[in-house]
């Protein structure tokens, strides 16, 4: 279950493509995962340096992962404010061959634009 905190005006289509993008994470689906994302979606790191520009390149950031499955996540409390949403997540993936499994925590920071995601920025 999500705790909401909502901040003044806020969009609530952003706060539906943020459980739509989840839904999709988790079950693997990574054609809905990408749908919830704009064309010229950008990627950010915590200190806003960009790792991925457009929906090519961030379809090929989580391909491998989709297609290997055995990983997820949750969100415990989402905070909305305008067009922007940020969720604490909870993930974990499974061991790969030789690897150990991971989990851990995250903050992830989803803006609206155009009616999609435009904007993702993750907070390790």
């Amino acid at each position: 279950m999500v705790s909401m905190i909502s901040r003044g005006h806020r969009d609530p289509l952003i706060e539906e493509l943020a459980s739509r993008q989840l839904a999709a994470y988790n079950a693997a689906d990574l054609d809905a995962f990408c749908a919830c994302y704009h064309p010229d979606v950008v990627v950010l790191d915590a200190d806003g340096r960009e790792s991925v520009r457009g929906a090519a390149a961030f379809r090929a950031r989580y391909e491998s992962l989709f297609s290997r499955g055995g990983f997820g996540a949750e969100v415990p409390q989402r905070v909305v404010s305008g067009e922007h949403c940020v969720d604490y997540e909870r993930y974990w993936r499974e061991a790969d061959e030789g690897q150990q499994a991971v989990s851990g925590e995250l903050l992830v920071r989803y803006r609206l634009r155009d009616n999609l995601i435009g904007e993702v920025q993750f907070f390790r």
